[in-house]
């Protein structure tokens, strides 16, 4: 099976192949299927299906694999790759939906006037250019922890698919005549696949933000290579995609059910930042994807039969468009609906996705894919002339012809009037600003007279220093000038009300802070003299608290602090273990106390659009509870 790449010319007279009317593998298409459900159920219900981002990693080995296999096909034809001819079908796959869906989403933005998308020129420059992953790499937006993700976020993995559409064809002619054989080409691309997982494995911090690894196209680009090899893989062994053999092998038969159900326990199971994830996670289910795919040839096995069901197929040939439609219409309806109807929000945008991908496909996508731009174009325009004929005529349905020409007319006016409304922050981000300028101009204050006695003292190892008597509390009479908050953006939203229910409060809070930081910096203020008799502890938004991190602040900060811990309130599936933590932590020290926000913010009816920031009243709720809390101490 080691037969030589062939990188020779077209023979005289020889018929051009056309992939475009290779038979479709209906499992393939059944893949797609699962894959675009788990991506959308993550994204609708993310505490349901946490490893539902998966899906997306399962669309790159398929890429890699079609495109691959299409591309070798022709070079095993004696011909050299019609670099031209791929590009353009490229773009009549990807380009007509993708422009749809920018220009009526955007439209529908108005909708939500009060509320409009914030930075969306550059979301659309990123979006045609696609450079969308990068886009959002300089903005410094977070996939995981955005306070007010972009309104087309999710175009970051067509740009990492366009980047490798482009640059593949080139990569791998070069392969081909450097390596001659498809034996060494398979390993030189398992070699790129192995460099690119071990990239994010050995870039992946525990303490940062994974972002950068996940939309990087070189530190994510490993299924696409995984999905190549395969291609390469089935070429020695001589079939291809859409070969279907009568029947199938038995280690096909016995290997495919448990692949399967690895391939949707991962979906369950699977976080998406923790370092499992990161370090081999994503990278072994894209193998389990691969061999998947590569059994998947023949037909007659029961996974081939489930997956070529006929719902799961519908929804693989419209997953391109589901994937497309349901981020900014989730968006919309996240900021249309109040936050107490997040769940009417997602059960109206479910059918609104649904119809939305099967118009696209039927009026839109399908028929360029089938007569290409100009034959399409022409009939378009051929339909809209006669449309126009009606209405000046006055004929039998000429009113309903009236309004489809007017929303044509309608909808890209309404979309450019958005673009160039759309703020370069949202609301929030621009609250936070201000917030943040607020705090900077703090007076730095060092602790008042005698404030050093509530240091703590020296203790010889192993033993315990003395609690203060609970008479000792009672009459400590603390107030903001007695009160250093280390805070998240929560913490920074409400800094104002802080500032006013405590006067002379010192506060340190941040977009994006975690609580691992906390026991660095408490360290440093406590060697600068700088840390008070309360400390306040509003982390726990952005991410878990790692073992043991409670127990070093309270030694950091002494016995004879008092420490404030906020407990978390965010639609965020770390939230439930955080203030679990942090009550266990208040229930096991007497100097350690709850402020539960948790517990008030649920009455709070003027949250951000994320649910997580709150508005003028709840930030008044937020500082009135610390505030009652430090005066009860």
């Amino acid at each position: 099976m080691n037969r030589p790449v062939s990188v020779a010319p077209p023979a005289p007279n020889a018929i051009q192949h056309n992939p475009a009317l290779a038979s479709r593998n209906p499992a393939l298409d059944g893949l797609r299927g699962i894959a675009v459900l788990a991506v959308l159920v993550y994204h609708f219900w993310p505490g349901f299906l946490p490893g539902g981002f998966l899906g997306v990693d399962l669309f790159f080995v398929l890429s890699g694999f079609l495109i691959t296999g299409g591309l070798l096909r022709q070079t095993a034809a004696g011909r050299i790759p019609d670099l031209r001819g791929f590009w353009v079908r490229r773009c009549r796959r990807l380009l007509p939906g993708m422009l749809l869906v920018l220009v009526v989403s955007t439209a529908l933005a108005l909708l939500a006037a009060g509320h409009l998308p914030a930075g969306l020129r550059w979301q659309w420059a990123g979006a045609l250019t696609y450079t969308s992953n990068w886009m959002q790499i300089a903005h410094g937006n977070s996939y995981f922890s955005s306070m007010e993700p972009p309104y087309f976020q999710h175009l970051w993995s067509l740009a990492v698919e366009e980047q490798f559409y482009l640059l593949w064809p080139v990569v791998l002619a070069g392969l081909s005549w450097l390596l001659r054989t498809r034996r060494k080409l398979l390993w030189g691309i398992l070699v790129l696949a192995a460099a690119s997982a071990a990239s994010m494995a050995w870039g992946f911090d525990p303490s940062t933000d994974p972002s950068a690894l996940y939309y990087g196209t070189w530190t994510h680009g490993f299924g696409l290579f995984l999905g190549a090899a395969g291609a390469v893989h089935g070429a020695r062994s001589g079939h291809t995609a859409d070969s279907a053999p009568p029947r199938a092998g038995l280690p096909a038969r016995l290997s495919q059910v448990p692949m399967l159900l690895a391939l949707l326990a991962a979906f369950c199971v699977l976080s998406d930042t923790s370092a499992a994830a990161y370090q081999g996670g994503m990278a072994i289910f894209c193998v389990l994807g691969t061999v998947l795919i590569l059994t998947l040839k023949a037909p007659g096995t029961l996974v081939y039969s489930l997956l070529s069901l006929k719902y799961l197929r519908w929804l693989g040939c419209r997953s391109y468009g589901l994937y497309l439609w349901h981020w900014p219409l989730l968006m919309l309806a996240t900021a249309v609906f109040p936050p107490q109807a997040a769940t009417a929000a997602v059960l109206c945008t479910i059918p609104l996705v649904v119809s939305a991908a099967a118009v696209s496909w039927r009026f839109v996508e399908e028929p360029i894919l089938r007569h290409g731009f100009k034959n399409t174009c022409a009939g378009w325009a051929r339909w809209m002339t006669s449309r126009i004929g009606l209405v000046r005529q006055g004929a039998a349905g000429s009113v309903a012809s009236a309004l489809v020409l007017l929303l044509v007319l309608l909808v890209p006016a309404c979309a450019m009037s958005v673009l160039l409304a759309s703020p370069g922050q949202s609301q929030l981000e621009q609250q936070l600003a201000r917030a943040q300028d607020a705090l900077a101009k703090q007076e730095p204050s060092l602790p008042e007279a005698g404030q050093e006695s509530a240091a703590p003292s020296i203790t010889e190892p192993g033993k315990q220093t003395k609690a203060a008597p609970q008479a000792e509390r009672g009459t400590r009479n603390f107030t903001g000038s007695d009160v250093t908050a280390l805070g998240d953006s929560v913490m920074l939203a409400s800094s104002q009300q802080l500032l006013k229910q405590l006067p002379g409060i010192t506060i340190e809070a941040s977009v994006g802070a975690q609580i691992w930081d906390a026991p660095a910096r408490l360290r440093q203020l406590e060697n600068a003299g700088k840390l008070r008799k309360v400390i306040v502890l509003g982390l726990g938004t952005n991410g878990d608290v790692p073992a043991g991190t409670l127990e070093d602040i309270r030694e950091i900060i002494g016995p004879r602090r008092e420490l404030l811990l906020v407990t978390a309130y965010a639609p965020r599936k770390w939230i439930d273990s955080v203030n679990a933590k942090l009550r266990a932590a208040a229930s096991s020290d007497r100097r350690t106390h709850l402020v539960d926000w948790a517990g008030s913010a649920s009455e709070v009816a003027d949250f951000a659009p994320d649910r997580i920031h709150p508005g003028p009243h709840g930030s008044e709720t937020y500082g009135e509870l610390l505030a009652d809390t430090v005066a009860e101490l």
